[in-house]
């Protein structure tokens, strides 16, 4: 029987903590053993359920020295090496960057391969560039970087040329179960009559939910049965609550927070725009897809063209159109909907390709689990 360790931050709202909570669950219901491990040791709110068969660690701040930053790195590293080294897993599953950096350094010595999982564009952008070389050395030994998609490994190949880079995409489960936080019937924040359209994610300033706002109101006097939802909390919450004040369209544009109902929210809407200015593989656009969206999304580095076939399965917008451009998809839909029909039909497809089931093998042949 395998035994796996599998280190996030925590299991908060993103994508990456979705595909996590996919793993453990796959996997220990097939029988393997599950560790998670979270190295967050602040508050935090779990967003997605595991089963009852995922063993729970956190790693835990000392309070004597929880002011003194580098004493306090140096303890959780001490506590992650122990948990490895009492657990002796067959296999260690890490990801995000900084998650990925302090994996690397607990297992310093150790025989248990790593595999290093890096979800955002470019590999390893929050990291400084001064201490790059450092990096190299430090992934040297990592068994594998699992990354999303094809940009992403032509780039890794260039930078680390001597560590193996594996391709996987997101699974997508549907329908999505119900996850941790507030349900909120779409119903109750607007008219059953209207349509809507549906934008979702951390409230950051690299999704460009300013620029998305601004391109509905173009739009929103001219077809007035229409609104604008933007689910998700962040740390742009209060610039986005005064830029709705600003344009006047607090009855036309509603921010409710996050849900945990996301699929409830996917079946009421008549289209999803993804407006974010960097992705690695964005789940939202593949989760709209899967409920039969038709989907607008710029055309990002990586991520949504890995997804969207123009014209066929949604639109994608030159990045350099800004909101002009995304005004100018969302009016396209919104007046044909033969147009909206095609789209949704051919999002259907969606499905099959990113399945768990298609996407778990992917993973299975990577941690040679048969």
């Amino acid at each position: 029987m395998k035994n796996i360790i599998i280190l996030v931050s925590a299991i908060e709202l993103g994508g990456a903590q979705r595909v996590v909570s996919i793993l453990c669950d796959h996997w220990s219901k097939n029988g393997y053993k599950v560790t998670l491990i979270s190295t967050f040791t602040g508050n935090k709110i779990d967003h997605y359920k595991v089963n009852d068969q995922v063993a729970l660690k956190s790693l835990r701040n000392n309070s004597i020295f929880s002011k003194i930053k580098i004493l306090t790195l140096v303890l959780k590293l001490t506590q992650l090496r122990k948990i490895i080294l009492d657990e002796k897993p067959d296999i260690i599953l890490s990801f995000l960057t900084r998650v990925n950096v302090a994996a690397a350094l607990a297992t310093i010595g150790l025989k248990t391969p790593l595999i290093i999982c890096e979800r955002t564009w470019k590999p390893f952008n929050t990291l400084s560039n001064n201490f790059f070389w450092m990096y190299q050395l430090l992934f040297k030994n990592v068994k594998s970087i699992i990354v999303q998609t094809d940009e992403s490994r032509t780039w890794l190949r260039q930078h680390f040329p001597k560590i193996n880079v594996d391709v996987i995409p997101n699974p997508i489960s549907y329908p999505l179960p119900l996850q941790k936080g507030n349900i909120l019937d779409p119903n109750t924040v607007f008219q059953k009559h209207r349509n809507l359209i549906l934008a979702s994610g951390r409230l950051h300033k690299f999704k460009q939910f300013d620029l998305l706002m601004k391109a509905f109101c173009r739009v929103k006097d001219e077809y007035h049965n229409w609104d604008l939802v933007i689910l998700g909390e962040g740390e742009e919450r209060e610039n986005l609550d005064n830029l709705l004040i600003e344009l006047k369209a607090r009855d036309r544009i509603f921010l409710p927070g996050s849900v945990g109902n996301m699929s409830d929210w996917y079946q009421r809407a008549d289209l999803f725009v993804l407006s974010s200015s960097v992705e690695g593989f964005p789940n939202v656009l593949l989760e709209a897809m899967s409920y039969e969206l038709p989907c607008i999304s710029f055309d990002c580095d990586t991520g949504p063209r890995d997804m969207i076939q123009n014209g066929v399965n949604g639109i994608l917008v030159s990045p350099q159109e800004d909101e002009r451009g995304l005004s100018e998809a969302m009016q396209s839909l919104i007046t044909d909907e033969s147009f909206r029909r095609k789209m949704a039909n051919n999002s259907a497809h969606i499905r099959d390709k990113y399945s768990v089931e298609t996407i778990m093998q992917k993973w299975n042949n990577v941690l040679d689990i048969r």
